[in-house]
């Protein structure tokens, strides 16, 4: 439910807060063989004391320009934030949810972040993943290569399941018409022996 503005500044009794939350990736994330996410702007909207009427969406060019303030205050927040996209790193298995907001802490947000990252960024992470920082990068490495891997298998799979069904319906339109030539050629024959008959019963009569 919409909660429009007017004239006598009811926007003001609002409360709304502009935040950042990541959205999946659908096309990403089957390309690519795991969950793929981007951040993105959010907005709530709603009024103190009313719990019936919260509106909690992406933030559209509407919502910007309607709170001008609020919108402004959110872009100072986030200045100078890099804008993520990847693999989050509470999505991946190997992490458990605490290891997951240690590690987003110290900035490592996605399995990507902690596959490239360099030697000394490596040792900010330490013993948080129960293991040595240095296996944990491979195992992040392994983990977008096996994705990776996973996703060309399920493309090439794709591919040939597109390419039988395209097979098996050009087989089926040659058999239609080849069914089709088959009943023509025999109503043809039939035509032609009923005729034969009579044409012979004629000339017999004449001689």
């Amino acid at each position: 439910m919409a909660i429009e503005s007017d004239v006598r500044g009811a926007d003001a009794l609002l409360t709304v807060k502009f935040y950042r939350k990541p959205i999946e990736i659908k096309d990403e994330t089957i390309a690519q063989g795991r969950p793929i996410f981007r951040d993105a702007d959010w907005v709530t909207i709603y009024t103190p004391g009313d719990q019936l009427n919260i509106i909690d969406t992406i933030a559209q060019d509407r919502h910007k320009l309607r709170f001008p303030v609020q919108w402004a205050a959110y872009q100072n927040k986030i200045a100078g934030e890099a804008s993520v996209q990847g693999t989050p790193i509470e999505q991946w298995p190997l992490v458990s949810a605490s290891q997951a907001e240690e590690l987003k802490g110290i900035k490592f947000r996605t399995v990507e972040d902690v596959a490239n990252c360099s030697d000394q960024q490596l040792q900010r992470i330490g013993m948080i993943a129960g293991m040595s920082p240095h296996s944990f990068r491979e195992k992040a490495k392994a983990f977008l290569n096996l994705a990776n891997d996973a996703a060309e298998i399920d493309k090439r799979n794709a591919e040939l399941a597109q390419l039988k069904e395209e097979n098996a319906k050009i087989k089926a339109e040659t058999e239609a018409k080849l069914a089709q030539m088959q009943e023509q050629m025999t109503a043809i024959l039939a035509a032609v022996a009923e005729k034969t008959p009579k044409q012979r019963k004629t000339k017999a009569v004449e001689a």
